[in-house]
Parts: structure tokens; C-alpha cells; sequence
């Protein structure tokens, strides 16, 4: 009897660090859970491929748009066996999306990294909150203090798509901020 091969990963990381942040996260839950996934890898040994969006100017979601489409025939070529969308393009357009773009097995917002973890039986280890893998040279690293927006701009989108402005605790920061420095990061 055969066995089908674990998954492996690729997150694909488009737009500003605030995706770098989330994509980190996201590689180290993934990782914690014992999922073999990387950023951006340039191997194509990945079955499972995660798109983080950017929705915030018409050139990122052109660039966002191109690149789902590019991994979307990949699926329809049998490269590639799943494909996720998430980030920014993906909480404000998703309705617009899931009937243009059907080769996506699914979308998510922003905010539902719980929801895209559990499509892989994986589980939000809050141990590993202010933890990540960094995927920046070693001697620095963002670090994400708030998130979205209050202010409802005419010409701005961040709060439809990252929400109302939420700082994250205190507590939560300098742990953070401490993981980045064990792990070399000065800037």
C-alpha cells in the first residue's frame, strides 16, 4: 500500500513587513505543529503553496492577483496539490475572488491564521506566541507593536482589510523583543 507524501509548504510573501510578520508567524506555527513548510522557497518540492496578499495600492494587487493566477495553473498543471490565499487582497476582495479564482482551495482574511492551521489538523500553540522563525538577515527584524486602524480615510483601505486599530500587550512586546535579540537581531 502506498502511502501519500506529508506536505510541504512554500508561503509566498507579497507587499509590506506587516506580511513578513504574519508569514513568520506563520512559519513557526507551522513548523511547531511539525509541518515541513519555508518562505519562499526557490525549490519547486512544495505540494502546498500559501499566497499572503497585498490589497493596498493597484500595483501590489496586480502583483497579488498575477501571482495567485501563476499558482493557480500550477494546480490546474498538477505541480501543486493545495493552494491558500491569505492577507490583505484576500480579506478585502474575498467574495470577488472565490468566484474568479475557483483553483483556490480556500481564502482567508487577515486574521484567521487559526482557521488556515486547521485546515492542517494543526494546532495555534500559544507557546510559541513571540516566537518566530526570521526569514530577514540576522541582524534585524520587525517587530509588529499594533494592528490595522481607527481613522477611516477617504483614500485608504488599511482598516478594511487589517481592521480597527488593536495594540498588542505590553507583555507580549518585550517578549517578543527579547526572542528577536537571543536570536541576533540589533535593528
Amino acid at each position: 500500500m502506498k502511502t501519500k507524501p506529508k506536505d510541504k509548504v512554500n508561503i509566498v510573501t507579497l507587499g509590506c513587513s506587516k506580511n513578513l510578520v504574519d508569514s513568520e508567524v506563520m512559519l513557526t506555527l507551522l513548523k511547531g505543529n511539525q509541518i515541513d513548510a519555508s518562505l519562499e522557497s526557490k525549490m519547486d518540492d512544495a505540494n502546498v503553496v500559501f499566497v499572503n496578499t497585498c490589497g493596498f495600492i493597484d500595483n501590489a494587487k496586480q502583483e497579488s492577483i498575477d501571482t495567485i493566477l501563476r499558482y493557480a495553473d500550477a494546480k490546474e498543471e498538477g505541480m501543486i496539490d493545495k493552494l491558500y490565499v491569505t492577507g490583505c487582497l484576500s480579506q478585502r476582495y474575498r467574495d470577488d475572488l472565490e468566484g474568479e479564482i475557483p483553483q483556490v482551495d480556500a481564502f482567508f482574511g487577515t486574521m484567521e491564521l487559526p482557521l488556515l492551521l486547521k485546515k492542517f489538523k494543526a494546532d495555534y500553540k500559544n507557546e510559541l506566541v513571540g516566537e518566530r522563525i526570521l526569514t530577514t538577515s540576522n541582524h534585524y527584524a520587525y517587530l509588529k507593536i499594533s494592528e490595522g486602524c481607527d481613522r477611516p480615510c477617504s483614500f485608504c483601505a488599511i482598516p478594511l482589510m487589517r481592521g480597527k486599530h488593536v495594540s498588542k500587550p505590553i507583555e507580549q512586546i518585550e517578549a517578543e523583543a527579547r526572542n528577536l535579540v537571543k536570536n541576533a537581531a540589533k535593528e
